[in-house]
């Protein structure tokens, strides 16, 4: 009998350090089924963080 995979939820995604911003807001959106241009990723200063910048500089704004 073949062991059946467990889902793993959505809301769990794994981003590469090197993905950019614009990149992970269009697969966020695109995985909740959200229309486009409707996920906005946030800096500590509620500020809207560039498209073009990368997942690592983001989350070193974050403290992480």
């Amino acid at each position: 009998m073949a062991k059946k995979k467990k889902p793993s939820p959505k809301r769990f995604l794994a981003a590469r350090t090197d993905a950019s911003v614009g990149t992970m807001e269009r697969k966020i959106a695109k995985m909740l089924k959200l229309p486009e241009g409707s996920v906005h990723l946030r800096l500590p200063t509620q500020k809207k963080a560039r498209a073009d910048k990368k997942i690592g500089a983001f989350l070193r704004d974050w403290g992480w």
